[in-house]
């Protein structure tokens, strides 16, 4: 959470320190309220896997699928100035098809921890999206 806040990608009052200790108190805060409320309403260990192994996934896949956004946007860029990957697209494609079968299979298993996982990650998308909003202006 710090190291999002000092991007942007967090509002900027996670990426605060105590002047006198120097520790990050909100990111920690915060970061131990979501992990107690986790624990209060998850309750069983494996609840808490599910959401954990299911966010993984669809953050995963998201993250490996920003690669096709990237590769668009530098076209323009000559081979020798770009970093390449042997067998692209195709192993981004395995990849992005491996973590999305996990979280099916969650699903599958588990269809309210994948639904209140998924939640969770549209709500941190709309954070993210909404703190870059604000610091355009």
């Amino acid at each position: 959470m710090f190291a999002m806040g000092e991007e942007g990608a967090l509002p900027k009052i996670f990426s605060r320190m105590n002047k006198k200790t120097e520790v990050i108190t909100i990111s920690l805060t915060v970061f131990t309220l979501i992990a107690v409320v986790i624990i209060f309403y998850a309750k069983t260990f494996d609840k808490i896997l599910n959401y954990t192994i299911f966010l993984e996934s669809i953050s995963m896949a998201s993250s490996a699928a920003t690669i096709f956004i990237l590769r668009k946007r530098t076209a323009n860029l000559d081979k020798k100035t770009i970093y390449t990957v042997p067998l692209y697209p195709i192993l981004p494609i395995i990849f992005i098809a491996a973590y999305t079968f996990v979280a099916f299979s969650i699903y599958a298993d588990d269809p309210n921890a994948a639904l209140n996982g998924l939640y969770i990650f549209v709500g941190f998308l709309v954070i993210y999206f909404a703190s870059r909003w604000f610091n355009k202006k």
